[in-house]
């Protein structure tokens, strides 16, 4: 099961830009070899992160959690990309991390795909031009398998690579590298000729006597049929695969060879047979036609991923074969893939079925259990099983009653009812682990007497949009209640340094012109907050305008923890459900008139005194639900954008012609790298030959 990436990592010191991407990512498994030489961490993030990065995260794994140890840190990156991303796409923002990545495996493969001009004819197919040499055609096979691998198994995009030639022109680089591969050449042949010379030699010496004296077989007729048909060609030539006989054969050949355990398995040992259950399984059709079929069992000792190449006529029988939570028996080739050194089955000549071969658990004891502490997966972190499951098995093993204690909650209950067959004898114990709290401490300290029902700082704010981590507060406005009587008011509007939308101005009225004279945030929050003082906030949907007000306040250093009033909450509780709980509807509901709608001081107004007609009706009956609670709303601080980021982000506007609505002086780093990010996706990165 995937965990955050932090709650695999909980103590990793990582630099913040790094540890915001980080905060989308799980992390799928974490695998070791057997000599715990070499830990494999396997990523799955819904954002591209560059290669540096990658290498950068392994290194402080490294680093801070096997400081002394002889440890190689692998992580293996997926990439779960939305649609808008074609290859196309996906290279324009790749390349550099791609360019990285083929530094690092081969030299060779990283200057071809550097010099390459490459284009898209059509959607997923990448042309890549480069120079006829030896070289060339040498790695142009790798190079190839490497790109199609990352588009594929990596970021979900298949894509076929093909290479047009052109003639190469004389370097001294070319003719090192040309030397180079002629090199490995003549080494690989002296060794081949090496292991082939005992063979050769041991070798009997021919007969030629005894070779002339043997009678010459006779040559059988020739049909007249194949002497009619030699040399044509009818149609094209399909290839069927070969069927077994033996009807627990599921795919290819027949086999009968012994089974190893997944674990034995030390590198590529060659053809091997091996029995595990299917536990994922993915299918991606390329271009060519064929189909490549990726699926993972395990026979819990460890597991491996098998990859198989289907063509279309023999992709039904594949897909029969290989089934979500099957059992099975497989022959193939252990190869290991010298680019990310991930060990997997493939060259498959045969699939066939298997009994479950897993143990069963029983209770044997004469006198049965009752288990009176279990929890199921509705214990967040904690259960793995479905309370249905769980029954089941206890009945099984003829266990009269079970307990169902989860943390905190009730959730399972209506299923583990309905597990239970009527008139059935069994009995499930219903419980809950719930949390206490010492009611004998003072949970309010310094105490003067006020009511809180009386007493609170009700505020509204008006904004650029509804996201506190990419839009601006334009106006606050709030007034100050003690004792129920207003003891002050506090409004002003804000510069967002940013142009306003059309739909904001017609929401709330608020002008461009309103607003360019207006002070900055920074300067009038530390007033706001004295403002406040103790008092608890109040307000309707006020988590809301909290959380703007709660991200300004951690950026500028400050402490903002309060405790809130909801009057949405409320209006949810004692309004029938039909009737519509934004602020101008519940105050109609009540009877009292609006003062200015969507303007921060008018609806702090309106929520005051919706506030206090609720306090009037239903505190006398719920006075529970008028109690101030905390205010949760967790955030980090931004970190202010670099002189370099900024200056990247106007020379990349200039380039393409860009007029950006924001100020960019007054942007954040992740906020200026959201923006260049958009702009290259849409528009592509500087090209050298123009720069």
């Amino acid at each position: 099961m995937a965990k955050p990436f932090f709650d695999v990592f909980p103590q990793l010191n990582i630099a913040p830009q790094l540890k915001e991407l980080l905060n989308l990512v799980q992390v799928e498994k974490v695998t070791s070899s057997r000599d715990r030489s070499s830990l494999r961490i396997y990523l799955e993030s819904p954002r591209l992160i560059h290669k540096s990065n990658i290498y950068a995260l392994e290194k402080g794994i490294k680093d801070q959690l096997f400081p002394d140890k002889q440890v190689t840190v692998k992580i293996q990156e997926r990439y779960r990309l939305s649609g808008q991303y074609t290859p196309e796409k996906l290279l324009m923002v790749y390349k550099d991390s791609l360019l990285l990545e083929l530094k690092q495996y081969s030299i060779i493969e990283y200057t071809i795909f550097r010099k390459g001009e490459i284009s898209f004819p059509e959607p997923d197919l990448m042309e890549m031009t480069i120079e006829d040499s030896m070289v060339s055609k040498e790695k142009a096979g790798e190079l190839k398998r490497i790109l199609e691998k990352i588009f594929l198994e990596r970021c979900g995009l298949p894509v076929e690579v093909r290479y047009h030639y052109i003639p190469a022109t004389e370097s001294k680089v070319r003719r090192q590298l040309e030397e180079r591969l002629e090199e490995e050449c003549r080494q690989m042949a002296r060794e081949r000729r090496k292991d082939e010379a005992p063979f050769e030699e041991s070798k009997p010496a021919a007969r030629p006597a005894a070779a002339e004296s043997r009678p010459q077989r006779a040559e059988a007729p020739e049909s007249p049929a194949l002497k009619e048909g030699r040399g044509k060609f009818d149609g094209e030539k399909k290839y069927l695969p070969r069927r077994s006989d033996n009807p627990d054969v599921l795919f290819g050949r027949d086999f009968e060879d012994e089974i190893i355990e997944i674990e034995k398995i030390d590198g590529e040992i060659g053809e091997v047979t091996l029995r595990g259950k299917i536990i994922a399984k993915d299918s991606r059709e390329l271009r060519s036609g064929k189909t490549i079929i990726i699926f993972d069992i395990t026979d819990f000792t460890d597991s491996i991923t098998v990859k198989m190449f289907a063509r279309e006529e023999m992709l039904e029988d594949l897909n029969a074969a290989v089934t979500m939570g099957a059992f099975i028996k497989i022959k193939g080739v252990t190869t290991i893939d010298k680019f990310d050194g991930e060990l997997t089955l493939g060259s498959v000549t045969g699939i066939k079925k298997c009994e479950d071969f897993t143990s069963k658990r029983m209770d044997n004891s004469l006198e049965k259990r009752v288990e009176l502490h279990c929890h199921t997966k509705m214990s967040d972190m904690d259960g793995v099983s479905e309370v249905k499951d769980i029954i089941k098995r206890a009945k099984k093993w003829g266990m009269p009653a079970i307990a169902v204690t989860d943390h905190g909650c009730v959730q399972s209950f209506p299923d583990a009812n309905h597990a239970l067959d009527k008139g059935d004898t069994f009995k499930v114990l219903y419980g809950v682990e719930g949390y206490l709290v010492d009611d004998t401490k003072q949970l309010v300290e310094n105490s003067k007497g006020q009511s809180f029902k009386d007493s609170y700082v009700v505020f509204d704010i008006e904004t650029t949009g509804f996201s506190p981590l990419k839009n601006k507060i334009i106006e606050i406005g709030a007034v100050r209640v003690e004792a129920g009587q207003e003891t002050g008011r506090f409004h002003t509007m804000l510069d967002p340094h940013r142009e306003l939308e059309t739909r904001i101005t017609e929401l709330t009225g608020i002008t461009g012109d309103m607003l360019e004279n207006a002070p900055d945030l920074v300067d009038i929050l530390p007033g706001f907050l004295d403002f406040c003082g103790e008092l608890p906030l109040l307000g309707h949907r006020i988590i809301f305008d909290y959380s703007f007000l709660k991200r300004a306040a951690v950026n500028q250093g400050l402490t903002f923890e309060k405790n809130g009033i909801d009057t949405l909450t409320m209006c949810r509780r004692f309004m029938p459900a039909e009737e519509s709980k934004r602020l101008g509807a519940a105050c109609a509901f009540y009877g009292l008139t609006q003062e200015s709608a969507h303007r921060a001081l008018g609806d702090a107004l309106d929520a005051h005194r919706l506030y206090q007609k609720l306090v009037e009706k239903h505190a006398g009956q719920a006075p529970e639900a008028f109690a101030a609670e905390p205010l949760i709303y967790k955030v980090k601080r931004e970190q202010p954008a670099s002189k370099k980021q900024k200056e990247d982000l106007r020379y990349l506007l200039k380039y393409h012609k860009i007029d950006l609505p924001v100020q960019i002086d007054y942007l954040s780093r992740n906020e200026i790298s959201r923006i260049t990010d958009k702009i290259i996706s849409k528009y592509g990165r500087i090209s050298m030959k123009q720069t």
